[in-house]
C-alpha cells in the first residue's frame, strides 16, 4: 500500500508540476506580450519624437536657406545698383568728353577750313586704300 500511496503522491506531484509549468508558460507569454507592447509603445514614442525633430530640422534649414537667399539677393541688388550708378557716371563723363571734343573739333574746322578739308580728304583716301585690299 505504501507504493500505491507513493505512486499517487508522485502522480499528484507530477500533475501539480505540470499545472505550475502551464501557469509559468502562460505567465511568460503574458510577460512577453506586455514587454512587446511596452517596446512597441516606446518605439512609437521615439519614432514620433524623431519625426518631430526631423520636421523641425527641415524647417530650420528652409528658414536658413530663405535667409541666405534674401541676404544674397540683397547683396546682388546693392552691387547691381552700385555698378549701375558707376555706369551712369562713366556715361556722363564720356558724353561730356565727347561733347567737349566735338566742340573743339568744330571750332578748329571753323578756324582752319582748308586744313580740315585736306585732312578729311587724306583720311578718305587712306580708308579707300585700306578697304580695297
Amino acid at each position: 500500500m505504501s507504493e500505491s500511496n507513493e505512486s499517487k503522491t508522485a502522480a499528484r506531484k507530477i500533475e501539480s508540476s505540470t499545472e505550475h509549468a502551464k501557469k509559468a508558460l502562460d505567465a511568460t507569454t503574458e510577460a512577453a506580450k506586455a514587454v512587446g507592447q511596452s517596446v512597441k509603445q516606446h518605439a512609437q514614442t521615439v519614432y514620433e519624437t524623431g519625426r518631430e525633430h526631423i520636421t523641425a530640422a527641415a524647417k530650420d534649414l528652409g528658414d536658413a536657406a530663405s535667409a541666405t537667399y534674401e541676404d544674397v539677393r540683397g547683396y546682388a541688388r546693392a552691387k547691381a545698383d552700385e555698378y549701375q550708378d558707376k555706369a551712369k557716371a562713366f556715361w556722363g563723363d564720356a558724353s561730356s568728353c565727347v561733347q567737349t571734343y566735338q566742340g573743339e573739333t568744330e571750332e578748329y574746322i571753323r578756324q582752319n577750313p582748308l586744313k580740315a578739308v585736306g585732312i578729311a580728304a587724306l583720311i578718305g583716301f587712306l580708308l579707300g586704300i585700306i578697304f580695297r585690299r
